[in-house]
């Protein structure tokens, strides 16, 4: 006996009409697949659900001790590489998906060297020339401190790679996969606006912040974007943030959101009112800090010129 077997369409079985099922798709799906909206918001749920994971496994398995005002280059080295990897992992996952490799969200781009180095310059110089300002407007008082040479160039070294490593992690996190591609999906300044936001909300979890403070980094996040729309890359934003930390932290040794940096070359106190010492948040607090964030614009907009082959 031959038994005949009869394929119903499948569609049949389903009332919902086409009209909902295509508006239903096109909530989640563009013509490149996810879309951009819906594409950010997983990677910052593996982002932030690794961190999370990792912050649950170090307080419960390895007892990490709770955080304190003061910073030590090892704590935050270990800290910082947690984040990073997670960080990284998440955009390794999205990256599969869009079918390109990891690197090509502002890592892959050409002069690398160059903007690393002259972000870093500018970071260095701009922060020097902040606590200057503050020095002369009696905001602050610096005092060098009595730590031998071999101690200072060890500590200097490693609150260095300490720097480096909250700069990769920041930039990776709100100015790399996100931004890319949120500038792709609409506009490079619907990704700069709502990124920095986000990246000025997410200072209040510092104990020493203000209000000052958030704003601040909210337009620091404004022009590091811009950065990155102008040379399609992370680099130059990398040199600056990493370079702006490690002048205020370990040079200055100034408040950063009411921590400070042990073994650090000098130590700064404010001094005055708290709208220009900037208080327990540091520089970034104080009304200067906006003088300087002009300044920083004029200088990325004048010393990089617009990247013809940028992908944002």
């Amino acid at each position: 006996m031959t038994e005949s077997t009869h394929y119903r369409d499948t569609s049949e079985l389903d009332d919902t009409p086409p009209s909902a099922r295509s508006h239903f798709k096109k909530i989640w799906l563009g013509p490149n697949g996810l879309r951009a909206g819906w594409s950010v918001l997983l990677f910052f749920a593996i982002a932030i659900g690794l961190m999370v994971a990792s912050a649950f496994i170090a307080r419960h398995v390895f007892h990490r001790a709770a955080p304190t005002d003061v910073m030590t280059p090892g704590r935050t080295i270990v800290m910082e590489l947690v984040m990073v990897g997670s960080v990284v992992i998440a955009t390794k996952v999205m990256s599969l998906f869009d079918k390109k490799s990891w690197l090509d969200y502002g890592l892959r781009a050409p002069r690398r060297a160059s903007h690393l180095i002259q972000g870093a310059f500018t970071g260095a110089a701009l922060m020097a020339a902040t606590m200057g300002v503050l020095v002369l407007s009696h905001g602050a008082t610096i005092a060098i401190t009595s730590i031998a040479v071999p101690a200072l160039i060890k500590s200097g070294l490693l609150w260095g790679i300490a720097f480096a490593l909250v700069a990769l992690f920041e930039e990776l996190l709100c100015r790399g996969y996100a931004f890319f591609t949120l500038a792709s999906g609409s506009h490079a300044m619907v990704a700069a606006v709502l990124l920095s936001l986000l990246f000025g909300f997410a200072h209040q979890q510092n104990g020493g912040e203000s209000l000052a403070g958030l704003v601040a980094a909210g337009l620091f996040g404004m022009v590091l974007s811009l950065s990155v729309w102008r040379t399609g890359s992370l680099w130059w934003a990398l040199g600056f943030h990493a370079a702006w930390d490690w002048s205020e932290s370990f040079v200055f040794g100034a408040s950063d959101s009411g921590q400070v940096a042990s073994n650090s070359w000098m130590v700064s106190h404010a001094s005055g009112p708290a709208w220009l010492s900037g208080g327990s948040v540091g520089p970034e607090g104080s009304l200067l800090i906006f003088p300087a964030l002009l300044v920083l614009t004029l200088v990325v907009r004048l010393t990089l010129p617009r990247n013809s082959r940028r992908t944002v």
